[in-house]
């Protein structure tokens, strides 16, 4: 397994931000993710996993991690009755297109989220009204020992952008369950799911999608929005004027122009509303 050294990371990421990586990998195979896993052991470097980076935010500085990027993990898809199965570095809009080619139906709902099955399973991703925790009917699992293991999709515990089973674990792909569908049908509701994001999230700029989580009885958009947030920018960083959930890169933005924007919304949202917003984005290097 090659592993690379002082990579950038501003390609790993849909922001378009990040610093260098000290080391990096990209295993495609089960047994490479375990000899990166080892050799940051041996090394006594810590590594971090990530997926597609489409819900990370990095840190412009230098990381003494070895990053290791599961995009290309088990990249393959099977189809056994009404189960397909996935690994983790699927992208999930690609595995969603698979099951409309093949009259499944199900999963139109999530059409056009960005990132891989494994980042979406390990979050519970979802839109529409449908998450991935519905379809799911089992997870394969790398554990922190080492052992490969399956969990069931109705105990995985999957809620409100988390899934329990996850934690401390490395999703490898997964199996889901639909049911038979009408093809047309199925591609008609996707074409309206991709032409609502258009017409309602800044998809021209690079970002992480929702940055915030829905508080209860609240849309985070509504307060940002309610607070007179919209078009609010620091350096090449802002919140934007078309969805007001969304921070995105309009040019030249680091990850600290990102980071100081998302603590500056959050205090103004928490001292004109009360409500205290949490990040769907997560961290690294900050």
């Amino acid at each position: 397994m090659r592993i690379r050294e002082n990579v950038s990371l501003k390609n790993y990421s849909s922001y378009r931000t990040g610093g260098t990586a000290k080391f990096l990998a990209e295993p495609s195979t089960t047994e490479e993710l375990v000899e990166c896993l080892d050799w940051a052991k041996k090394k006594s470097v810590e590594h971090f996993i990530m997926g597609g980076g489409c819900n990370l935010l990095i840190s412009d500085q230098i990381l003494d991690h070895l990053v290791i990027v599961l995009s290309n993990l088990n990249r393959h898809i099977l189809k056994k009755h009404k189960k397909i199965y996935a690994g983790a570095g699927v992208l999930l809009d690609s595995m969603i297109v698979y099951t409309i080619r093949s009259y499944m139906t199900g999963a139109e709902n999530m059409s056009g989220i960005p990132g891989t099955v494994g980042g979406a399973l390990a979050m519970n991703a979802g839109a529409f009204g449908t998450e991935i925790g519905m379809l799911t009917d089992e997870i394969d699992l790398l554990g922190s020992d080492g052992s490969v293991f399956t969990v069931k999709g109705a105990e995985a515990g999957f809620s409100y952008r988390r899934t329990a089973a996850v934690s401390g674990s490395i999703v490898l792909g997964g199996k889901f369950l639909l049911e038979e569908g009408d093809r047309t049908e199925s591609e008609r509701i996707r074409k309206e799911i991709l032409r609502k994001r258009v017409q309602k999230q800044p998809l021209e700029y690079p970002s992480c999608g929702s940055v915030f989580k829905r508080p209860e009885g609240h849309y985070a958009g509504e307060l940002i929005e309610r607070c007179g947030l919209k078009g609010k920018r620091i350096g090449g960083a802002m919140v934007s004027a078309k969805h007001a959930n969304f921070i995105v890169n309009v040019g030249g933005a680091t990850g600290s122009d990102i980071k100081n924007l998302i603590e500056e919304v959050k205090l103004i949202v928490l001292k004109e509303t009360g409500v205290q917003l949490e990040e769907e984005v997560k961290y690294l290097g900050f």
